[in-house]
């Protein structure tokens, strides 16, 4: 078998949507290789994951209890910006990113200059100030309260889940979850998130106050399946479909559509790889049964289509304006 590389220069060519922000597309597939996705290397995850103590945070509330000859409770002090919580008689002291022992040990030293034998000891009533972020393609956004032993998995469920659309019958994930990052200050936590809702201690880490989980939307989470089928129509994408279960739900070929010539469009917004594979071949054991990717384009051709040009043709109206787009085509020849 014989795979023969030709650039094609379309002008004004539109660009399928579906295939925006798709992976690069892999080699074309040898004569024993499957047409499979390449696959990316998850991250490594934390081998270190210690408890840490809770601490006092700016934008919590606490009450400071004052016990001496009497005690004074100071309810609803607010750990300011700076971390400095201002005491009565006191002033401001010091006690941000401090364990509540620690606190207590400072308000303690500046208050022992008025009262000697005062003894403090600090409750936390508003955990204000621990909060992580959860934003992007999950059902409820924004600000969550961190409590201690929060992991990654709970943070997820915290902001309702990556969003999930149901059609026909199936459920699709609208969220990137491989994609997914977990920022701690200003860096990359290397975690995967899906790892980390199967319960892997690397993976399903503890959250800190300030931590920021950002989940991209799936743009790619359908596939098309187009031309001489008897229902030309957009399919939801589950992990591992293959080409003939995409047919099968298109209403598979029509009595025009050419077996042995089918076509998977697939790549990055500008620069899509146009493969061919056949039907015939997959049930004859002669050839694979191709595994998709999210965003694919499936086009069955008419029995004369015979050029390269005119495939292209055909799938120009198909794909949205744009400017000029250099698509590689892969034919295999015998």
């Amino acid at each position: 078998m014989r795979k023969i590389a030709i650039p094609l220069i379309w002008v004004g060519a539109p660009l399928m949507a579906g295939c925006g922000g798709l992976p690069p597309a892999p080699a074309a597939p040898g004569d024993d290789e499957g047409f499979e996705t390449a696959v990316l290397e998850p991250p490594a995850g934390l081998r270190d994951d210690p408890a840490e103590p809770l601490r006092l945070m700016p934008g919590d509330t606490v009450t400071v209890q004052a016990v001496s000859v009497e005690t004074t409770d100071y309810p609803g002090l607010i750990i300011d910006e700076l971390g400095h919580l201002h005491v009565p008689l006191a002033g401001d002291v010091e006690v941000g990113d401090l364990p509540l022992g620690a606190a207590e040990e400072r308000v303690e030293t500046a208050l022992r200059r008025y009262d000697r034998v005062v003894d403090i000891n600090i409750f936390l009533t508003d955990p204000g100030g621990h909060r992580a972020t959860v934003l992007g393609a999950v059902n409820t956004p924004g600000r969550v309260t961190v409590a201690p032993g929060t992991r990654l998995a709970d943070l997820l469920a915290l902001g309702g889940g990556a969003i999930v659309e149901t059609e026909d019958g199936e459920s699709i994930v609208l969220a990137d979850l491989d994609g997914a990052r977990l920022v701690r200050g200003a860096e990359v936590v290397p975690v995967s998130v899906p790892l980390a809702l199967t319960g892997d201690p690397r993976h399903n880490v503890r959250v800190r106050a300030g931590d920021h989980l950002y989940v991209p939307p799936n743009r790619g989470s359908r596939i098309s399946v187009l031309g001489e089928v008897g229902e030309p129509r957009v399919v939801a994408y589950r992990e591992g479909v293959r080409i003939t279960e995409a047919l099968a739900m298109a209403g598979g070929i029509t009595i025009d559509g050419d077996r042995a010539d089918i076509r998977v469009v697939r790549g990055s917004f500008r620069e899509p790889m146009v493969y061919t594979t056949s039907l015939g071949d997959i049930v004859d054991g002669d050839g694979h049964d191709v595994v998709l990717a999210p965003g694919d384009v499936v086009y069955v051709t008419d029995h004369w289509i015979a050029s390269v040009g005119e495939v292209l043709d055909r799938l120009g109206p198909l794909l949205t304006a744009g400017t000029t787009i250099g698509l590689t085509y892969m034919v295999t020849t015998r």
